[in-house]
């Protein structure tokens, strides 16, 4: 890999920790020749920071989470040093600051290519709202009013799979996998393989299991209504973070997005390992 030209780093929560641990990955790559700064926010475009190369992240998956989209709008290579608790998505911990700059600065580092979800939503008529939608982890649809079930009519490419009564619909990426729907049950998925994973949450029905389809699929979402309760409104949400409205006769299409994310790694990252430590096998 190339050396990259510039390095941006965001720090979201200004913890004490945070901040020493930014102000030695400032040093490390000033000390190794590389042209690393601060970001204040997370717009790539900024004429004055111009878009980096490569976007460090100090905090959790959440923080980089945050920053997925914009990373895979204008290529940005995103990469994480956790100071947050699982993990999954960090290049490093915030102890092994000196040898990622040294990978950096070599450029030895690896980057991982990982598909993200392209949402759209169409109203009543047909007609696609103004704005799509990204996650790297997952759509979740449910009701606003939390406890209550919804039954939702799920198509792939136009053909029906199953009308599902349950607390919500999941739809993740390999990514995702480790996230809310290994909570609900769906299966661990290699973060490069090239699928999709649909888990229902709590279906009210056994034979109601996670399917696991080709990415090159398209997946409709159908809110129907249940028992006459038209009123009740539905909310969709991207990586827990962003949350919307739809309502009865609105829809949802989900396919693999045309930007991937380019995640850091660096030489020996094990998958394998990772999993055995995050998830205490």
């Amino acid at each position: 890999m190339q050396v990259p030209k510039s390095i941006g780093v965001f720090v979201p929560h200004r913890t004490a920790t945070s901040v020493q641990v930014m102000e030695r990955l400032l040093e490390a790559c000033a000390a190794a020749g590389l042209n690393a700064y601060e970001m204040g926010k997370l717009s790539l475009n900024d004429p004055e920071l111009s878009h980096p190369e490569l976007l460090l992240c100090l905090g959790g998956d959440g923080t980089m989470l945050s920053a997925a989209l914009n990373a895979s709008s204008y290529g940005t290579i995103l990469g994480g040093v956790n100071t947050g608790h699982l993990g999954f998505l960090s290049a490093c911990g915030k102890e092994e600051i000196l040898p990622l700059v040294q990978h950096l600065a070599s450029g030895t580092y690896l980057v991982e290519t990982r598909a993200m979800l392209q949402v759209c939503k169409f109203n009543e008529t047909g007609r696609e709202a103004s704005r799509r939608f990204y996650a790297l982890n997952e759509l979740a649809l449910s009701r606003a009013q939390t406890g209550k079930m919804i039954d939702v009519d799920v198509e792939l490419d136009g053909k029906l799979l199953n009308r599902y009564h349950a607390d919500g619909i999941l739809v993740a990426t390999p990514t995702g996998s480790t996230a809310y729907s290994l909570s609900a049950g769906g299966p661990l998925m290699w973060p490069t393989a090239d699928v999709m994973c649909l888990t229902p949450i709590c279906p009210h029905s056994l034979t109601s299991r996670p399917v696991v389809l080709p990415d090159s699929v398209e997946i409709t979402l159908r809110p129907c209504e249940r028992r006459g309760r038209a009123e009740e409104s539905l909310i969709f949400s991207l990586d827990g973070r962003n949350t919307y409205p739809i309502f009865l006769n609105e829809t949802l299409t989900i396919r693999k997005a045309p930007n991937p994310i380019r995640l850091l790694a660096l030489p020996g990252f094990d998958y394998a390992a990772r999993l055995r430590a995050k998830l205490r096998w």
